[in-house]
């Protein structure tokens, strides 16, 4: 915000996966605090208060921008990874079963067995679609430059001429 308390508003555009993942929140999260006290030290905020940016800096320029397009890069990057790793692991399951619908594990027949089947099924799926931090951590670290995921200024509109009510902006902010 600015020292009035106006918003400063940005977006970043990014791709969504066909895919649920675990433990993105989390990433993002811990990806968040670390890029934007980085960013707050580069911009020379660390003895503001809120590490707020003088008004004269543009929306897109903000240590929370900054930050936020390094987030974005690494998550893509790790989630794209992740779930190629995932589809490769469910494939692999896919093998296993046999076409009569009982897999390897010999594990029983009739309405309890197909649920039971399903059930584990859907767990090696979960389990699979868990974040790969640890394998990933490159990319944590140091944002691949081929993901670049820019900021972009949201503008507000001007207050409707019939009515003089603010209008919301793109993102439906009313100022």
């Amino acid at each position: 915000m600015r020292s009035d308390l106006s918003p400063r508003l940005f977006r970043i555009d990014v791709p969504a996966f066909p895919c649920f993942f675990s433990g993105t929140g989390d990433m993002f999260a811990a990806l968040t605090v670390a890029r934007l006290r980085e960013a707050a030290l580069k911009a020379g905020l660390d003895h503001t208060a809120h590490w707020q940016s003088p008004d004269s800096v543009a929306p897109t320029n903000l240590p929370l921008a900054e930050a936020t397009e390094k987030v974005l890069a690494s998550m893509q990057s790790v989630l794209r990874k992740t779930m190629t790793a995932r589809d490769k692991e469910i494939h692999r399951l896919e093998k296993v079963q046999s076409p009569g619908g009982v897999n390897s594990l010999n594990e029983g027949t009739g309405e309890e067995g197909v649920r039971d089947r399903q059930l584990k099924q859907h767990l090696r799926e979960t389990k699979a679609a868990e974040v790969k931090v640890v394998s990933n951590v490159r990319d944590l670290v140091h944002p691949p430059v081929d993901e670049v995921y820019r900021a972009v200024a949201v503008e507000g509109k001007e207050a409707d001429p019939g009515t003089g009510d603010a209008l919301p902006d793109e993102l439906g902010v009313v100022k």
